[in-house]
């Protein structure tokens, strides 16, 4: 839940690399005004997360079984993208700032700040409520 706060004006969520549901599953629970997408490349995680969609019938949740370096433009871009453990933050924003909205944002749970540089990215790091980081990507303005 400590990436609530970085949802507000949200409409769509895309959790990358869901694993076992989170944190897609609980903001998907708390903001049924948010339409979410889990991705999951792994078939046997992936029936996991619809069993547990289909048990909480939580009707604004679709799941993926698919590699998000995969799926191109085939969905509408999305106001905020997660990821946890999934790869490193320049990997996860080249991958992924082509599913953003303009003003859209990738939120990225670390164990530490993100120092780096990330092309065509502005990054706000904020310091967890639970443990680590939560790092806040965006496309650069001009």
């Amino acid at each position: 839940m400590a990436l609530q706060e970085h949802l507000t004006g949200s409409h769509s969520l895309l959790d990358v690399g869901s694993g076992a549901g989170f944190p897609g599953i609980p903001l998907a629970v708390s903001n049924p005004d948010v339409g979410t997408t889990l991705i999951e490349r792994n078939h046997k995680k992936c029936s996991f997360l619809r069993h547990v969609v289909m048990t909480l019938k939580l009707t604004n949740v679709e799941v993926l079984n698919a590699d998000v370096r995969d799926i191109g433009n085939e969905l509408n871009p999305f106001d905020a993208i997660s990821a946890r453990a999934v790869a490193s933050p320049d990997q996860i924003w080249a991958w992924c700032r082509d599913l953003l909205t303009e003003d859209g944002r990738l939120l990225l749970q670390t164990a530490m700040s993100y120092e780096g540089d990330l092309e065509d990215a502005v990054v706000e790091s904020h310091r967890s409520s639970g443990i680590g980081w939560i790092n806040v990507i965006r496309w650069e303005r001009a």
